[in-house]
């Protein structure tokens, strides 16, 4: 079972887990950011995980720049990465973000808004 994540933030790993940040330092706040309609972003502290069969009707949320989850309280060792262009599925509740686990893992999806920074701009002459 997930108990911590690891987040992207300024070319860091922060450690997150559902008490707050891990490291306590200026920087880490213990807070994700969940990607609204608007294109805009929202932070809020981390909640920890729910498993979604238990729950029907809440609202979802795209969780950005997770990079891994962790089973450990200190988030040292990712058993599950996330990858880079990728959102994770979760939930505001109590105003506090969750992620939603089905059948123990996390859903994933590429993010379709975002511009690739790798795009193949060559074209053929011949």
């Amino acid at each position: 079972m997930f108990r911590s994540i690891q987040v992207r933030s300024n070319y860091r790993i922060d450690r997150i887990n559902e008490h707050g940040a891990v490291d306590s330092s200026k920087r880490e706040d213990g807070n994700i950011n969940a990607l609204l309609k608007s294109g805009n972003t929202h932070s809020a502290p981390f909640g920890g995980f729910i498993e979604a069969g238990n729950l029907i009707g809440l609202p979802k949320v795209k969780l950005a720049n997770i990079a891994a989850l962790c089973e450990d309280l200190e988030a040292d060792k990712p058993t599950y990465n996330i990858p880079k262009d990728h959102f994770v599925v979760g939930t505001y509740l109590e105003q506090r973000l969750f992620i939603l686990l089905k059948n123990g893992e996390p859903q994933h999806f590429i993010d379709h808004n975002i511009e690739l920074e790798g795009k193949n701009t060559v074209v053929s002459l011949f």
